[in-house]
């Protein structure tokens, strides 16, 4: 797989936030949306046929928006630094709020999703526990915490999909691998010495990549319910905030506190390019279905890119 030649534009910007861009998620629906959230607490709804916003909800208010994902495709759960998670559903062209879960966390990790088990998985104001709730009734219905360990805070948490294993990275730079089902951790490792910034999986490739303050990435695979560690990659500079794998299992990104999204090839971990348009910390990633790379930054923009 080749790049084009010489240095890449994105193929579109989509401006008008008014605040950093903190998270990102496109719809998988045929009118393909793009969801973004800002720090001061907005989400904002791009259409990518005409590539402007559509639609803004005021999520939560003043505190950034962690994570959105869809539960189905009327309903949602978006996540904010105030330690509030919140449902809606689907009304017409917008949403409505029906249900908020108030924890008391206040940091910066995200949620996730284990549809397998219709349950929420959200970090606990315990340190480097995380709180499970059931998504038909929004009760808790357990908490997951290595209780012999001190891993420090939750730092990023990531479902497999059609399973019930998560990994959660911590902030000492371990990384847990959790079964939902048999309430326990079945391993861990520790990439860093610094906290796990940023984390992503894919069953597909049985790849895990990980990124830290430091300038290091750390890949690992599963065999057996075991973490196998695989290359590390340095990079020039140091910081990452999101690493995301590609659908199709072929590339990788990563984004940059030296305002850069650099691609990876899967396989190898080869270096392919260097996306350089933002002017501040790229915060957040997301592949749509069709393969188009947003990257949303510090600088208020999304720049939009499509890689072959």
């Amino acid at each position: 797989m080749t790049l084009a030649p010489g240095p890449p534009d994105p193929a579109f910007t989509l401006r008008g936030s008014g605040s950093p861009i903190t998270c990102l998620k496109f719809t998988d629906q045929t009118d393909q949306k793009l969801y973004s959230g800002s720090q001061d607490g907005t989400i904002h709804i791009w259409d990518m046929k005409i590539h402007r916003p559509v639609g803004t909800l005021e999520a939560h208010t003043g505190q950034s928006v962690l994570w959105i994902e869809f539960i189905s495709s009327d309903e949602m759960v978006t996540f904010g630094k105030n330690g509030i998670a919140s449902i809606w559903k689907a009304a017409e062209s917008s949403w409505t709020l029906t249900n908020n879960i108030h924890t008391s966390v206040m940091g910066f990790c995200p949620g996730a999703l284990l549809k397998q088990d219709n349950l929420l998985a959200l970090p606990s104001e315990e340190t480097s526990a995380v709180d499970i709730y059931d998504i038909k009734t929004w009760k808790k219905v357990g908490c997951f915490l290595d209780s012999g360990s001190k891993l420090g805070m939750t730092m990023s948490i990531k479902s497999i999909s059609d399973t019930s294993q998560f990994f959660i990275g911590y902030e000492d730079g371990t990384i847990g691998f959790w079964d939902c089902k048999h309430s326990r951790i079945l391993d861990k490792a520790k990439f860093f010495e610094e906290c796990v910034m940023c984390l992503d999986y894919s069953s597909g490739a049985n790849l895990g990549i990980c990124g830290s303050p430091s300038n290091l990435l750390s890949t690992w695979n599963i065999t057996e319910n075991q973490i196998n560690r695989g290359t590390n990659y340095e990079v020039k500079n140091p910081g990452f905030n999101d690493v995301r794998i590609r659908n199709d299992q072929k590339i990788l990104a990563t984004a940059g506190w030296d305002h850069q999204v650099r691609i990876f090839g899967v396989k190898k971990l080869k270096p392919l390019a260097v996306l350089s348009y933002h002017k501040d910390s790229v915060q957040c990633l997301a592949f749509s279905k069709d393969n188009m790379l947003a990257c949303g930054s510090k600088d208020q923009h999304i720049s939009l890119w499509k890689l072959y």
